[in-house]
């Protein structure tokens, strides 16, 4: 069979080179991978083809990840493709690992176009599609009817001179250099050419296929190539950014932002643009944020608004009326502009909530508002007591319970002329609002008589508790810690608790193997659990989730506790004072001769509240208790630090677990993106070294990934989540989630620690028996899609 007798219309590339070998048309690829075969299709004759295949079998396209899972058929007529390529336009390839490659030189052009006819591919003047319009340049889209370059064939395409630099020369570290602003300068010097009718862009309102090969997202050959697909009836008089988009060949991002240079809309970094106070003043902070805008600049009398979709904008009238200026939209991603308006905080700005304070203050006490900062501390008369101080704590604690807050700062900072306030939200530390500074001393009285402190004390640091009832009939308890700093300023941290029931570990995000263990473990009537990590990571509430499945009529339960920060009914609790000699060493000895059957130690903190809880666990008592230490395996380094006998505690130890806590995806705005083979392997990489001290093999990565696309793969594909921000959540995260390290206390792990082992040998036995570390936790999770590697990468090391 000859080229001239058999042409697939949709292939016909591909096609009459494989007529001419005699060889079968891939029909397998065609029914089930024909967005591969497309892309083969499109760079045929060229040394991308080749590469591509190759990738689908070695992996060295960091775009791809289809080779996985490939069924034989596909593999077959895959190799058919590459060794058909190679006949017909032969490359010189230098890699050793490469069962494509060739050491022929490349063959006259004459040649190949024998191999391929010129009428297997043809072209056409542009689209009239909006992306594309007949303003395409002759040197790119052919000079009409009739030109010469109607009949040019497929391999010719390859050696026609290229208008614009190589895309590699457009790129600033791999990424497309888009034409962004990046500071105020920058905007006012646009703003000055739209003012005088310029473009804002060299190639505004120039067709988008151009404009993408200008940027290097495309190049010339792509671009004919996919107007010859306009012709097909699949995609006929369809836009040639979306046909990109659905071929791969580019991101939707990169189509948006060619459609904005196309329409002439500014693009800014709206992240690394310093806005000025006055300027976001314009709008108040709870219109940005219900509406999803950011003001980024003003010129004479027009308002720069960033936008996520300037094309779909519908409150430009509604913000010219508020602002009495004109409104120019300007472009910026999502999460870009979430980001931004949280960091502004949660509630009212600090100028409004200052403002609201004074008008407290004029109102309940008849004086007049503060005129100057310098003035605001010289009010010495208001009280604790006022009414003022009174709204003003009640409704900073209401808002930071409403927001999802789990702690209150209350600073004041040296020559500072007001008092911050921040909350922390999933464990990120984010600015609220701010009062005069002239009322600090007032606020920190009023906090202090709530949770029943000493009020005149302002030498020492001081801990206390506040329970509150709120309006829906939520029951709230407050830990407060005052600090005593400089020039006799105190801080004042209060810690958010929820009252109610703990969570059930079926939610704690443990993975199956885990939870399976470590229930099995914690059922037994004796031993000793213990669970790690630093301040903050959930520690308390996985011991109370513990408890909560183990509190039955049939046992009586103990819990010493610094403070007892979750109640639970039926649970013996003990609130520890060490001002009156009640240390967890002291509480432990009573509860001894209390006849109980599970103690919780709410943390080990010295050698005797250590050996003591030892002494219980080893005289049949089942013993839980956290340690601050970094990781499972040095938790038993350190227990043996405090000069612990090795034996009884290799006797004891049941299971060590640490933890840590991540900030989740917020599943309503996630971007997800398929995960390229490059990435894929990086995080394999970075797998199997947090557990070994070695890098992995290529069997083993290939296995740790082939494991995952098992596991989480769609349609063979595995895919990562991005934060992007939405009005639900903080800047794309919502909640945390837990990272686990669970490790059993084996017969070769209890042997380990009489000899007294190093924590890398703990850890080794733990690898072996089937633990995963934090950070190997952590990446499932990524794959998942619950949380991204910026978050467990700051959560474990």
């Amino acid at each position: 069979m000859s080229a001239e007798e058999y042409r697939h219309p949709d292939y016909p590339s591909i096609s009459a080179s494989l007529a001419e070998a005699g060889a079968k048309f891939p029909e397998f690829l065609e029914k089930n991978f024909a967005r591969i075969l497309k892309r083969v299709e499109l760079s045929w004759g060229q040394q991308e083809a080749p590469s591509y295949i190759n990738s689908l079998f070695l992996g060295t396209d960091t775009s791809r990840t289809e080779r996985r899972g490939f069924p034989a058929e596909a593999m077959t007529e895959l190799m058919l493709l590459a060794q058909v390529h190679q006949r017909f336009f032969p490359v010189v390839d230098t890699n050793p690992y490469d069962p494509f490659s060739g050491a022929s030189a490349l063959m006259p052009i004459a040649q190949a176009n024998r191999a391929r006819p010129p009428e297997a591919v043809e072209f056409e003047s542009p689209a009239t599609s909006k992306p594309d319009t007949p303003n395409e340049p002759a040197a790119i889209a052919g000079t009409g009817a009739g030109s010469a370059e109607d009949n040019v064939g497929a391999n010719d395409l390859a050696l026609m001179p290229v208008n614009t630099p190589p895309a590699e020369k457009r790129r600033v570290n791999g990424q497309i250099d888009w034409p962004l602003i990046h500071t105020l300068n920058e905007l006012f010097d646009y703003a000055k050419r739209q003012r005088s009718g310029e473009n804002l862009y060299d190639l505004q309102d120039k067709p988008v296929g151009e404009i993408l090969m200008h940027y290097g997202a495309i190049d010339e050959r792509t671009l004919r190539v996919v107007r010859n697909m306009q012709k097909k009836p699949e995609h006929k008089n369809q836009p040639i950014g979306e046909i990109l988009v659905e071929i791969g060949i580019i991101k939707q991002d990169e189509l948006s932002r060619a459609l904005h240079v196309q329409a002439g809309v500014l693009m800014v970094d709206l992240l690394s643009i310093v806005i000025p106070a006055e300027t976001l003043k314009l709008i108040p902070s709870t219109k940005a944020r219900e509406k999803q805008v950011v003001p980024i600049g003003s010129y004479h009398d027009t308002l720069y608004l960033a936008v996520a979709d300037p094309f779909t904008f519908g409150d430009r009238a509604f913000f010219a009326f508020l602002t009495g200026m004109k409104i120019v939209l300007v472009f910026a991603p999502q999460h870009e502009i979430i980001n931004r308006l949280n960091i502004y905080g949660v509630g009212k700005s600090a100028h409004e909530a200052k403002e609201e304070f004074r008008n407290l203050t004029k109102k309940t006490l008849d004086i007049a508002p503060v005129k100057a900062a310098a003035d605001e501390l010289s009010y010495t008369d208001i009280s604790e007591n006022d009414s003022t101080i009174i709204t003003l704590v009640n409704q900073m604690i209401s808002n930071a319970i409403e927001a999802g807050a789990s702690d209150i700062h209350i600073e004041l900072f040296q020559d500072n002329t007001s008092s911050n306030i921040r909350f922390r939200r999933d464990g990120c530390m984010e600015h609220f609002s701010s009062f005069p500074s002239g009322y600090h001393n007032a606020v920190i009285s009023r906090i202090k008589i709530m949770a029943s402190l000493d009020i005149s004390e302002k030498r020492r640091p001081q801990d206390g508790k506040i329970s509150l009832s709120m309006p829906n009939g939520q029951k709230v308890d407050l830990r407060v810690a005052t600090i005593p700093a400089m020039r006799g300023t105190e801080f004042v941290t209060i810690r958010i608790l929820a009252s109610g029931e703990p969570k059930p570990l079926t939610e704690m995000g443990m993975s199956e193997r885990d939870m399976n263990l470590f229930r099995k473990l914690f059922q037994h009537p004796y031993g000793l659990i213990l669970v790690c990590g630093p301040t903050g990571s959930g520690k308390t509430t996985t011991l109370h989730s513990v408890l909560k499945e183990l509190n039955t009529d049939e046992r009586k339960i103990w819990t010493a506790e610094d403070p007892v920060e979750i109640v639970q009914q039926n649970l013996c609790q003990v609130q520890i004072n060490s001002k009156i000699g009640m240390t967890f060493a002291t509480v432990l000895r009573s509860f001894l001769r209390a006849d109980p059957d599970i103690i919780m130690i709410g943390e080990m903190r010295d050698q005797e509240t250590a050996k003591v809880a030892l002494e219980a666990s080893m005289t049949g008592h089942l013993v839980l208790s956290t340690l601050h230490t970094n990781s499972a395996a040095e938790t038993v380094a350190r227990l043996l630090d405090l000069d612990i006998d090795p034996y009884n505690l290799s006797d004891a130890l049941l299971v060590i677990l640490a933890q840590r806590l991540a900030r989740k995806l917020c599943p309503a705005c996630a971007r997800r993106e398929e995960a390229s083979l490059h990435d894929l392997e990086n995080l394999a990489n970075e797998y199997h070294q947090s557990g070994y001290p070695h890098p992995p093999t290529d069997a083993e990565r290939d296995a740790i990934i082939q494991r995952w696309h098992q596991a989480y793969g769609v349609n063979d594909k595995l895919y990562l989540l991005h934060p992007v921000g939405c009005k639900s959540c903080n800047g794309g995260y919502k909640g945390r989630i837990g990272l686990y390290e669970l490790l059993e206390a084996t017969p070769p792990m209890r042997n380990l620690i009489r000899h007294k082992s190093a924590a890398v040998d703990y850890l080794a036995a733990g690898m072996n028996d089937g633990m995963r570390t934090l950070k190997q936790d952590g990446i499932e999770k990524v794959i998942a899609g619950l949380t991204d590697m910026i978050q467990v990468r700051s959560a474990c090391i």
